[in-house]
């Protein structure tokens, strides 16, 4: 484990959050680090130590698949997405007290398989989360994920070069770039997404906002990433309208060329008028993306 990954991890243990989406590449293994973080919060041998004990109850438990504390949900062999069942399911461990350890663990991999309807279900049990409960969910594409749901997550992004189990894993040269200079969505290195952004980034003013929502390529899952990019680079603009503060992130440019480009009243009318079509996206609704995002106004 890197350093930086053991102090990511101690300030999680050591937060009062209790619920969390860790989302990161394959090589910062957001899955395996969430499971990491669900041991260290079972055992308190764990917390304190920062090591495995084959004497302590809880690993014991955890590696047997039969710790009463500990639910993993995840999808179906025979599903494509979580469904809203398996949250339904969950309810009675959710609202029961811990058995032999201080806190309950909900863990959820792969959260972005979650569906539009389980989505909704979960979001319940955010708001009010019971006592002595954490929720953590992981995923590679966090844009998959409903805002009402982000909003109720603290969300801890998994540096690909310095949040690892092991520090002796890299990308083998693959990816020459700072990923830091990427969103998250091209770390999982998909040529595509990874072109997309390049391509982005060239643009300027109004061009920004036709590449996002009038390009020809209205494949649903691309759409997706684009109007998801397009909400944070509003969202940064906002900002930057209000505070006058440049954010340190992969679209600080391009949100200060939309807020020199665009008032405010138009930027969050903008705004309003993207998460309806990019929560009809996420709900797999079948309808005529070409004609809702050629209706947006600006």
């Amino acid at each position: 484990m890197t350093e930086e990954l053991r102090k990511l991890i101690n300030l999680i243990l050591e937060s009062k959050t209790s619920s969390m989406l860790l989302s990161g590449n394959l090589i910062s293994q957001p899955e395996k680090i969430g499971f990491h973080i669900s041991q260290a919060f079972l055992s308190d041998e764990l917390k304190i130590n920062n090591s495995l004990s084959d004497e302590c109850q809880s690993l014991n438990l955890l590696s047997a698949n039969s710790h009463p504390d500990f639910k993993v949900i995840e999808r179906s062999k025979d599903r494509t997405q979580i469904q809203i069942q398996q949250i339904r399911d969950a309810a009675n461990f959710i609202y029961s007290t811990p058995l032999i350890s201080r806190t309950k663990i909900v863990l959820i991999p792969n959260a972005d398989e979650l569906n539009f309807f389980a989505q909704d279900t979960l979001l319940k049990s955010l708001e009010e989360p019971p006592k002595n409960l954490k929720f953590i969910l992981t995923t590679s594409k966090p844009y998959k994920l409903k805002p009402t749901v982000l909003s109720r997550l603290t969300h801890y992004k998994l540096n690909p070069h310095k949040h690892v189990l092991s520090s002796d894993l890299t990308n083998g040269g693959s990816i020459e770039n700072n990923r830091n200079d990427f969103p998250e969505e091209c770390w999982n290195q998909e040529g595509k997404i990874m072109k997309l952004f390049e391509d982005l980034s060239s643009r300027k003013g109004r061009e920004i906002i036709n590449f996002l929502i009038k390009d020809k390529d209205k494949n649903k899952d691309t759409l997706l990433v684009k109007l998801n990019w397009l909400s944070k680079i509003i969202e940064e603009s906002i900002f930057i309208h209000l505070t006058e503060t440049l954010s340190d992130t992969p679209f600080a440019r391009l949100s200060k060329e939309i807020k020199n480009t665009l008032d405010l009243r138009t930027l969050i009318n903008l705004y309003d008028e993207i998460l309806p079509v990019i929560n009809s996206l996420q709900l797999n609704e079948n309808l005529n993306y070409d004609f809702q995002t050629n209706a947006l106004n600006y």
